[in-house]
């Protein structure tokens, strides 16, 4: 028997782990943007408003990819003989050419990516988002460059990490004051 078939037969815990998962990296990411932005406490409601919408368009944007990736074949790979084909090439493995929802999913992960940087973390939350992130990443990169296409029950544990992950951010920055995960680093 192998993981993913265990997995999928005990469903309801692999949701509420991978749901967890999320929320715990949300939250993380949520406080440490608040500690290193105090005066948004100010502005809580209308931050995480802001917040929630930004990541629930993410996640509809990475789930979609998720899905149905769009592959980067190999199989009759030509060296780029001029700029203009290097750069055609450089957007086709950067999945730019998917129009408009691409580069606006782009530009909110950039940004994201950005606000994420300046977040105060301390080393442990530090490296549990970077091994949750490379995870994802990994998986993302397998269905872009390989032959692998997930699964109805894998691309619903992606819904549920961008789900929990989009609620963690979303709980703790709508606080006003006090910060629930303050006591625990």
């Amino acid at each position: 028997m192998d993981i993913l078939q265990l997995a999928e037969e005990h469903y309801y815990y692999t949701f509420a782990i991978v749901f967890g998962i999320g929320l715990l990296q949300g939250a993380i990411l949520a406080r440490g943007i608040r500690r290193k932005f105090p005066k948004l406490k100010k502005y809580a409601k209308g931050v995480s408003i802001i917040l929630l919408i930004l990541f629930s368009i993410n996640a509809a944007g990475n789930i979609s990819k998720f899905a149905e990736p769009s592959k980067v074949e190999f199989t009759e790979f030509v060296m780029p003989e001029t700029s203009e084909a290097a750069f055609l090439l450089l957007i086709d493995v950067l999945g730019l050419n998917a129009g408009i929802i691409a580069v606006t999913g782009i530009f909110i992960s950039i940004t994201l990516i950005l606000l994420f940087r300046f977040a105060e973390l301390n080393s442990i939350s530090r490296y549990f988002i970077f091994t949750i992130s490379v995870i994802v990443f990994i998986i993302a990169m397998l269905g872009r460059f390989t032959d692998y296409v997930p699964s109805t029950f894998q691309i619903i544990l992606y819904v549920m990490y961008q789900l929990g992950m989009t609620l963690g951010i979303f709980s703790i920055m709508r606080r006003r004051e006090k910060d629930p995960l303050e006591d625990m680093g």
